[in-house]
C-alpha cells in the first residue's frame, strides 16, 4: 500500500470517533419546539469502544480505540420571528479521554489522552410549527471550532485541527403516543493545516421512532446513517476508494424522573462501515428544563 493512501486509512479512522457526541446525539422529542424563555441544560456522559476499523472492502483492521466523554450542552429559546418562527441558540462543550492500545493493526503507539474537545456553536430556527398536529420543522447550523487539545506529535488527538459545520434539516412529529424524529445532514470540513488533510463532506441521515409506554416512560429505536461525498486528500493528493460509509442501529429508553427532569439511556452499534471505525457507544442523557 502507498505510504500516502496508508497515512489517510490511519487519520481517517482516528478522526471517525470524534464525530460521537456531536453527531447522532438524536434523542426522543429532541425536534419539538418550545416557548420563548425556555433554557435546557443537557448532559450527555458516555463510552464508546472501537475495537476495528473498516477498510474499504469492509474488511475490520484491530484499531482498539476506546473514549469516554462528557458533554453539556445549554439551550435557550430566545423568540419568536414574526410571531410564528421560534428561535434560539445552543452550544456544546465536550470533555473526552481517549485511549489506543498498543494491539492495533496501524502501527501507532499506545497513548492516553485526556482534555476540552472542539466546542460547537449552534443558532437553530423552526420554520413550521403545529402545536394541534404536533409536526415541526427546523434548521439547525453546528459550528464546530477547533479549540480541541491538539498536536501533530500525539497518535490521536481530541481536536480535528479544523473548522468544520453541521447544517441540519430537522422534523418532529408527534401523533399521539407515537413519536418520530428526523434529521438529514450536511457535514462540511476545512482542511487541516498541520495535517495536510481534506476529509470529505458527507451527508447523514439519522432516526428514532419512539413509543410512549406510559406518561414517563417512553421506548425507541434508532438509525443513522453516514455517507461520504468523495474519497480523502492527504498533501493534495487523493486516495482512491476512501469514501466513508457507516450504519447503526440502537435502542434509547427514557424516563421523566420529574416534570422538568428526564433521564436517558442511548446505545449504538455499527452494523455496516467501509473506511470508517466499527464499534459500540452509548450515553446517559440528563435533561433539566427551567
Amino acid at each position: 500500500m502507498k505510504r500516502s493512501i496508508w497515512l489517510v486509512l490511519v487519520t481517517l479512522a482516528v478522526l471517525s470517533f470524534s464525530r460521537v457526541g456531536v453527531a447522532d446525539v438524536l434523542d426522543p422529542l429532541d425536534n419539538m419546539s418550545a416557548p420563548p424563555g425556555t433554557f435546557v441544560f443537557l448532559t450527555y456522559t458516555g463510552q464508546a469502544h472501537f475495537p476495528d476499523y473498516a477498510d474499504n472492502n469492509g474488511d475490520d483492521i484491530k484499531f482498539d480505540l476506546d473514549q469516554s466523554f462528557l458533554l453539556l450542552r445549554p439551550l435557550y429559546v430566545i423568540g419568536k420571528i414574526a410571531d410564528k418562527m421560534t428561535y434560539g441558540v445552543n452550544a456544546v462543550i465536550p470533555i473526552a479521554h481517549l485511549s489506543l492500545g498498543s494491539g492495533n493493526e496501524m502501527g501507532l503507539p499506545s497513548v492516553s489522552e485526556f482534555g476540552l474537545g472542539d466546542i460547537v456553536l449552534s443558532p437553530f430556527i423552526f420554520l413550521y410549527e403545529n402545536t394541534d398536529s404536533q409536526f415541526y420543522i427546523s434548521l439547525w447550523e453546528f459550528i464546530n471550532t477547533p479549540t480541541g487539545d491538539y498536536s501533530e506529535k500525539n497518535a490521536v488527538n481530541i481536536g480535528r485541527d479544523t473548522w468544520f459545520f453541521q447544517h441540519q434539516l430537522a422534523l418532529g412529529w408527534y401523533p399521539g403516543k407515537f413519536g418520530l424524529d428526523v434529521c438529514l445532514n450536511y457535514w462540511q470540513y476545512l482542511e487541516s493545516d498541520e495535517l495536510s488533510i481534506q476529509e470529505p463532506d458527507a451527508i447523514e441521515l439519522e432516526a428514532v421512532v419512539s413509543y410512549g409506554v406510559t406518561d414517563k416512560f417512553r421506548v425507541g429505536l434508532n438509525a443513522a446513517y453516514w455517507m461520504g461525498l468523495d474519497d480523502w486528500e492527504y498533501d493534495g493528493v487523493t486516495a482512491p476508494d476512501t469514501e466513508p460509509m457507516n450504519l447503526k442501529l440502537g435502542l434509547n429508553l427514557s424516563y421523566a424522573l420529574k416534570e422538568n427532569f428526564i433521564a436517558g439511556i442511548r446505545w449504538m452499534h455499527d452494523v455496516d462501515s467501509e473506511n470508517y471505525v466499527n464499534g459500540d457507544w452509548a450515553y446517559l442523557r440528563l435533561t433539566y428544563i427551567f
